[in-house]
């Protein structure tokens, strides 16, 4: 996985950059008529952009969602039913379906499915090879039916693993947040109360830009929306929780588990990765 900033690393930042704008851009650099025309307009478009740009993502943020926790229920319901059918059977698959979600961990949400095709593959053909049990051939009817149930949410993270906004969205975005800070700062008086708001509200602006961009990459609230969705199925199947190196190192998850796995990078051109069993 890589690297993402978090909101409180952008706030600090944020705050630490604008404080210091203070003391390098001089006083009412923009006049008063002009400035308050600019500020007025940036600000109502700002907003009105910003707002619906926030209500699209977040509609396809809950989708996903939604398709992702239905994707790893019947991934659990798999197993427990061929568990059922054939327990030899279930070891195999509790190896296929915890390298299917291991190799999840190597990307984002919004660009798994488009690469464990060969690890799901695997998981397919586990259920392919079941023997064939006159006496539970229900079971083994409801077994394929829930595997279809698992292709059908794949398609539908397929469909909705690409990013909401363009490029050429973003741009309009960012121009209007940056014309907004800057008529904020060009219109101070040197006040220490126009000062204080100046910087909350660019603090703010810039808040706003980095949430879009959460909704858009599916990383808001990723600790209860993705990790601790696939940490379930693993458990679920009798395996240790696993966490990708970097993903423990960047501050993104503090694992809490009594024992748990960590997929430590060896530098091969396809994430190959050693487990190491670590406590906390």
């Amino acid at each position: 996985m890589p690297f993402v900033i978090r909101t409180e690393q952008v706030f600090v930042l944020s705050l630490i950059v604008f404080t210091t704008a203070l003391f390098i851009l001089p006083d009412s650099f923009i006049s008063a008529d002009h400035g308050g025309t600019v500020l007025t307009i940036t600000t109502f478009l700002f907003g009105i952009i910003a707002g619906f740009y926030i209500v699209v993502t977040t509609t396809d943020y809950n989708s996903i969602k939604n398709v992702l926790a239905v994707e790893t229920a019947k991934l659990i319901s798999l197993y427990q039913n061929v568990r059922l059918y054939d327990l030899n059977a279930s070891g195999s698959l509790a190896e296929r379906i915890d390298e299917y979600v291991r190799r999840n961990f190597d990307y984002e949400v919004i660009e798994y499915a488009h690469v464990t095709h060969i690890e799901f593959d695997s998981i397919v053909r586990e259920i392919q090879v079941l023997p064939l049990m006159q006496d539970n051939s229900w079971l083994r009817e409801k077994i394929q039916e829930i595997l279809g149930e698992i292709i059908t949410t794949r398609q539908q993270l397929t469909v909705l693993g690409t990013k909401t906004l363009s490029t050429f969205q973003w741009a309009v975005l960012y121009i209007l947040g940056g014309l907004l800070i800057l008529s904020l700062y060009g219109l101070r008086t040197g006040e220490l109360f126009f000062d204080i708001v100046t910087v909350s509200i660019s603090c703010a602006v810039v808040l706003v830009l980095f949430l879009i961009r959460d909704l858009d990459l599916y990383t808001w609230n990723e600790k209860t929306f993705s990790i601790d969705t696939f940490e379930n199925v693993l458990l679920a199947i009798g395996k240790l929780p696993y966490y990708p190196s970097e993903l423990i190192q960047s501050g993104r998850v503090s694992p809490e588990d009594e024992q748990y796995r960590v997929g430590v990078l060896t530098g091969g051109p396809h994430h190959e990765r050693t487990i190491e069993v670590r406590s906390s």
